[in-house]
């Protein structure tokens, strides 16, 4: 009985100093956190982006297949567009031929006022989002043409005379338009990684679109149709691994820039 109960209290003795082993006061708990504190904050965006310049092909996307065919030449809705564009033109200010104009330039930067027109909106600032939006542009260029040569719409002012555009005379086809297409898929990002701006950002992009109109070189459908083509863009660009990934790394240096919060990466669009 004596041998039982000294082999009880020897098996306890052992059980106690196992539990104090294996659980250490709070103190000693808390020292590997403090070790492993020391690391580059979450919101440090990394130095550069992906080296993955083309998130897409050009069989990405088929603009031609998506896109309902632009009026015909000579038709009645053809001339309706034209007479709105004159009246337009008619009631068009200095100050409002003077946006037309340079909104005429395709860079993000053009958005500025949408978000209030921050000191730190600037290249120079933001380099990693400046790339992101020209790797948008280029990824633009992809399409873009191809459906316009398949189209081969001429601009309005080759059919209408009486126009005088304010805006650049580009060469190119006329539907769909190309700087709609790319604001549009621009403002789709940018609200992505700016959500509480998207108003006033979408806002913008349906000014930026319309001043193709107000300039002169691009009737109503072509900028209707190039709102479809941004929306279908941006839709591949959202479904690109590289591009969200340099979206996320972009979007932590403009939110830090201006000062707002770190966006967890979940909320991002993601699928």
């Amino acid at each position: 009985m004596r041998v039982r109960s000294l082999i009880f209290l020897t098996n306890l003795l052992f059980a106690i100093s196992g539990c104090a082993t294996e659980a250490p006061p709070r103190q000693a708990l808390a020292a590997p956190a403090a070790v492993s504190a020391p690391q580059a904050p979450a919101t440090t965006p990394p130095a550069a982006l992906s080296r993955t310049e083309d998130y897409l092909t050009p069989a990405s996307l088929n603009l031609y297949r998506l896109l309902p065919p632009p009026p015909e030449a000579g038709s009645a809705q053809e001339r309706a567009e034209l007479d709105e564009l004159l009246k337009i033109q008619a009631g068009r200010s200095p100050a409002a031929a003077q946006r037309a104009l340079d909104d005429a330039t395709v860079s993000i930067f053009r958005f500025a006022d949408a978000l209030g027109n921050p000191p730190g909106f600037t290249p120079s600032q933001v380099p990693l989002t400046a790339q992101l939006f020209q790797r948008i542009g280029r990824a633009e260029s992809l399409f873009i043409n191809a459906a316009k040569d398949a189209y081969g719409r001429p601009r309005p002012f080759l059919t209408e005379p009486r126009l005088a555009p304010v805006a650049p005379k580009l060469p190119s086809a006329s539907y769909p338009s190309g700087h709609t297409t790319w604001a549009v898929a621009c403002a789709i990002v940018l609200a992505d990684m700016l959500p509480e701006q998207r108003a006033q950002i979408f806002a913008r992009a349906d000014e930026y679109s319309r001043n193709r109109e107000v300039g002169g070189v691009h009737y109503p459908s072509d900028v209707a149709a190039g709102h479809l083509a941004g929306t279908a863009l941006a839709v591949e660009l959202l479904h690109s691994p590289a591009f969200l990934d340099d979206e996320v790394v972009a979007a932590a240096e403009l939110r830090a820039v201006l000062g707002l919060p770190p966006l967890p990466r979940q909320k991002l669009y993601r699928h």
